[in-house]
């Protein structure tokens, strides 16, 4: 992404929904603010309320491609190459998403919308199966076990469903443009707790074996109990980055009770950033991490 002065808006290469609406909507601020001009005035000559106008800048919601030209002739900006970028991703962001079905809301909608158009995906989970790694049966059982309910509960079923979609998105975009990749980081504790009963447990660990195994898009490492330098007590999260320059990296951390957050800013971003690589320089990756999980599988099988 260059300066409005330059000649381009974003990178060429296409970008999806989510972070076209968030280029367009930190764009627009900063020519309000380059032009010297308050919320007020501009809502006022759009005929807007300062609430529309401000949403559109905080990327809450989409704005039309006609609307975006109209504000940026109010900033001066003529430049046709940039007016076709602004009016391309105002189109783009405004593209329904398979996830527009799950109706979802704050933090973790952005956080799916995020997910999906991200091309690294950096996992440090310290209390269950990262959701994109999870089989069905294991996410029945620990979706069931965190809202206390029973696992044929409706909330429960919408939440699997939800997971297994992410999903199925993250694998079909696989040798495509942009062809996602996902490394995650395990807690040994996570591998050795039987959610769902022992068989349950033993087809998720075969299947976490099995996706490092035959996709080169999955890389699993393990953070053993014995660690001794273990930067990722602090919590579990999740660290997106995206294609060329098109959005900076994105930082979701599921917390507990729905209060759920995103963090976009710099210093959060490297700061977790060079904890994921705390844990994969002192814990255990490649093979060494397939070793442990096919023995911590073994185990179980015997006990």
């Amino acid at each position: 992404m260059t300066d409005v002065s330059g000649q381009s808006f974003v990178p060429s290469a296409a970008v999806g929904p989510k972070v076209a609406k968030a280029s367009v909507a930190h764009r627009l601020r900063v020519l309000r603010e380059q032009a010297g001009m308050s919320a007020a005035t501009v809502a006022a000559t759009m005929d807007w309320s300062v609430s529309k106008l401000t949403r559109i800048e905080k990327g809450e919601v989409t704005v039309q491609p006609l609307e975006v030209r109209a504000l940026l002739a109010h900033y001066g900006v003529t430049d046709e190459d940039l007016l076709a970028d602004f009016s391309r991703l105002a189109r783009t962001s405004r593209t329904r998403q398979w996830y527009s079905r799950h109706r979802l809301n704050g933090a973790f909608a952005d956080f799916v919308a995020y997910e999906h158009e991200a091309v690294a995906i950096r996992i440090w989970q310290v209390l269950f199966v990262p959701g994109l790694l999870q089989t069905r049966e294991y996410a029945r059982a620990i979706t069931a076990l965190t809202l206390r309910t029973d696992p044929n509960d409706e909330q429960v079923k919408a939440r699997v469903d939800l997971r297994i979609d992410r999903q199925q998105a993250f694998f079909e975009r696989l040798g495509g443009p942009d062809s996602p990749r996902l490394m995650s980081v395990i807690d040994e504790g996570v591998l050795r707790r039987p959610v769902g009963g022992r068989d349950v447990m033993l087809q998720q660990l075969d299947h976490l074996l099995s996706l490092a195994e035959s996709t080169g898009a999955v890389e699993l490492g393990v953070a053993p109990l014995d660690l001794e330098r273990h930067s990722g007590l602090g919590g579990s999260f999740e660290l997106l980055q995206f294609s060329a320059e098109s959005h900076g990296d994105v930082l979701f951390v599921e917390a507990a009770a729905g209060h759920d957050f995103i963090r976009t800013d710099q210093e959060s971003t490297a700061r977790h950033g060079a904890l994921f690589q705390d844990l994969l320089d002192y814990g255990r990756t490649g093979d060494r991490a397939l070793q442990l999980i096919r023995s911590i599988r073994d185990e179980m099988r015997g006990s």
